[in-house]
């Protein structure tokens, strides 16, 4: 009987205890919680932009909240799970403090009319509107230092993947930004430069806007700029000796001797020291007199002495020029098949040399050879050459000579 007795009473405590629980929870309304940090929602931003207005402040981004209702309600919320939701449709002008109400916004399985707010801090929600300007700025480079000797920048001619960004924000930021300015530094820079650069925003003086509420439609700009390797080359021509001009008595001197370049390391290696500007055929030239010849660079090459041209002074000393009329030719190397007739019968030409050399010629002492080496049948031009019957190593003709003759099978 006594076991019996405790078991009775211990059921009908947990009858008890059960009852009340369930009142606590289901039946009773007396309860209320209170909930911190309700993060608050802006909605309706959309159309401020469409407005172009902004909001550039806010009172306070989370309110705390006292709520009374069903304990059961009470306990389905808390901060993760609710909000408080701000309307901003009827904002149509700037202003400063404008003040607004929150609505709270409960889980799904809340009915909002269960619950009451009791207390709220803060009561309400200000918020500071301002035109919203939308503009481009032009990117400025900012040189710092200087490269090295025997190197140069090719800052004129620089490359950026933007020259300008558009920056986003409130107009009293906004119209304060001036240019969005990227530093690059020089100092020992031996190589082209191609890389991404955080830029600044400043004011015209260039000193840096506190753009924390700007946005921007890029975060960086990408920068292109040539270094060049600076290099003296000699300018040369090719000598031809002849016509009895020699190292001793014709002088050939090229102006500038040289010019400063610029370019890549690796181009300018390839180049070399010097660059041949062509051929002086002395053999070809009567007098002394200057030859003009277009300086001509590689590619990748950049004439920083800006002379696209050179002269070549040719100039002879100790020396005549004579003119005869010659009347011996002689035709050499015909092939065994062939025959050859030459149809001129005298020919003018120019002979240089030393005076007294020349008082020795006379017009039987040339001879005109024409090689027939390659000759065909037919009438057509063969090269000559001017040649002596006696020793004259310092006299030479001067030009070019050909001859007309009629070439036939032989029998």
């Amino acid at each position: 009987m006594k076991r019996n007795r405790v078991t009775s009473i211990l059921l009908s405590l947990v009858i008890a205890f059960g009852l009340w629980l369930y009142v606590v929870t289901n039946v009773s309304k007396e309860g209320d919680v209170t909930i911190h940090n309700v993060p608050v929602v802006m909605e309706g931003e959309t159309l401020l932009n469409e407005r172009n207005l902004m909001i550039t402040a806010v009172s306070a981004d989370e309110v705390d909240l006292t709520v009374s209702g069903n304990r059961s309600d009470l306990a389905k919320i808390n901060s993760g799970n609710m909000m408080l939701r701000v309307n901003l449709s009827d904002i149509i002008e700037p202003m400063e403090n404008k003040v607004l109400q929150y609505t709270p916004v409960y889980p799904s399985d809340v009915a909002p009319n269960d619950l009451t707010i009791e207390e709220r801090h803060p009561a309400n929600i200000y918020v500071t509107v301002e035109a919203r300007r939308n503009k481009p700025v032009p990117v400025e480079v900012v040189w710092i230092g200087a490269t090295p000797d025997g190197y140069m920048s090719d800052r004129e001619n620089h490359v950026l993947d933007h020259s300008s960004v558009t920056v986003v924000g409130p107009a009293s930021v906004a119209d304060l930004i001036e240019k969005a300015v990227i530093e690059v530094d020089l100092s020992e820079q031996r190589e082209s430069i191609s890389q991404d650069y955080r830029y600044t925003l400043c004011d015209k003086n260039g000193n840096a806007v506190d753009a924390q509420l700007i946005t921007t439609n890029v975060e960086s700009v990408h920068l292109d700029v040539k270094i060049h390797r600076i290099k003296e080359i000699v300018l040369m021509v090719d000598v031809v000796y002849g016509g009895g001009a020699t190292k001793s008595n014709a002088k050939v001197e090229v102006d500038p001797f040289t010019i400063r370049v610029a370019g890549s390391s690796a181009v300018l290696e390839e180049l070399g020291d010097s660059i041949n500007l062509g051929r002086v055929d002395l053999g070809a030239i009567e007098k002394s007199q200057t030859l003009k010849f277009p300086i001509i660079l590689p590619d990748g090459i950049t004439n920083l002495s800006n002379i696209t041209e050179a002269n070549v002074d040719v100039e002879f000393s100790g020396l005549l020029v004579k003119t005869f009329e010659a009347a011996n030719f002689e035709a050499v190397n015909v092939p065994a098949n062939l025959e050859a007739e030459i149809m001129e019968k005298k020919m003018t030409v120019v002979l240089r040399g030393p005076a007294a050399e020349l008082m020795r010629i006379t017009e039987e002492n040339i001879i005109i050879r024409a090689d027939f080496a390659n000759a065909v049948a037919g009438t057509s031009t063969f090269k000559a050459t001017v040649q002596f019957d006696q020793e004259l190593p310092a006299v030479g003709a001067v030009g070019t000579y050909t001859v007309t003759a009629n070439v036939w099978e032989s029998e």
